[in-house]
């Protein structure tokens, strides 16, 4: 997730479909492609299962689908259910990422845990609730939800371009959020070694820091 402890690693152990890196030359013409990846998460050294993130095109709408599927280890369902999901309904177009729905299921019994965004960008508000909260918020340039400000980042990278600062729907507020490009290294995965642009997620008054490896010249 977005606000990802800097102590919960994401190796990558599987990717199928594509994921797109352009030539730099050809940056203009760069697109988010439908994706499928399934992420290793250890929490403290310790094995807490999978990750599985999809990204997904409907022909008929032309709209993204992405979402992100737990399946925790044993242990790890004390905590976060094998049920849980996370979704978002976005369009993609050559200015950006732009979210329509935002819905979190955390995969237990009742609504304590769960959350609905609406995006109504004609009268420019989001509406929705989240943890039995109600939402009711402005829209602005640029914002994004939990899900789709994923899908932002890797839309600047295939642009050649640094995310840099970005608003973002989090719990029931809109907080801004800070991207800071860190260096390049080798992540060992299934797939052998590959080289990978390291961003970090900063939030002012916060000391979590959100560590991302992209791997930017995968295709």
């Amino acid at each position: 997730m977005h606000t990802t402890s800097s102590r919960l690693i994401l190796s990558l152990l599987l990717t199928a479909g594509t994921i797109v890196a352009p030539d730099p030359a050809a940056a203009d013409a760069a697109t988010v492609k439908p994706f499928k990846a399934t992420y290793a998460v250890n929490y403290r050294g310790i094995g807490a299962g999978t990750l599985q993130m999809q990204l997904l095109r409907d022909p008929q709408t032309g709209q993204y689908t992405f979402e992100t599927r737990a399946n925790p280890s044993f242990l790890a369902r004390f905590a976060v259910s094998r049920n849980a999901i996370e979704t978002s309904v976005m369009e993609i177009t050559d200015t950006g990422v732009r979210p329509l729905q935002w819905q979190l299921d955390d995969g237990k019994s009742g609504n304590a845990g769960d959350g609905t965004l609406a995006f109504d960008w004609a009268g420019q508000s989001v509406s929705g609730e989240y943890r039995g909260t109600p939402v009711s918020l402005q829209t602005e340039a640029g914002l994004q939800d939990r899900q789709s400000v994923q899908i932002q980042v890797i839309f600047d990278l295939l642009r050649g371009r640094d995310p840099g600062e970005m608003s973002m729907i989090n719990d029931d507020q809109i907080k801004e959020y800070a991207y800071k490009r860190g260096n390049s290294a080798p992540v060992q995965t299934k797939l052998g070694s590959v080289e990978a642009v390291l961003f970090e997620s900063t939030r002012a008054g916060s000391s979590r820091v959100s560590r991302v490896w992209h791997a930017s010249s995968f295709a």
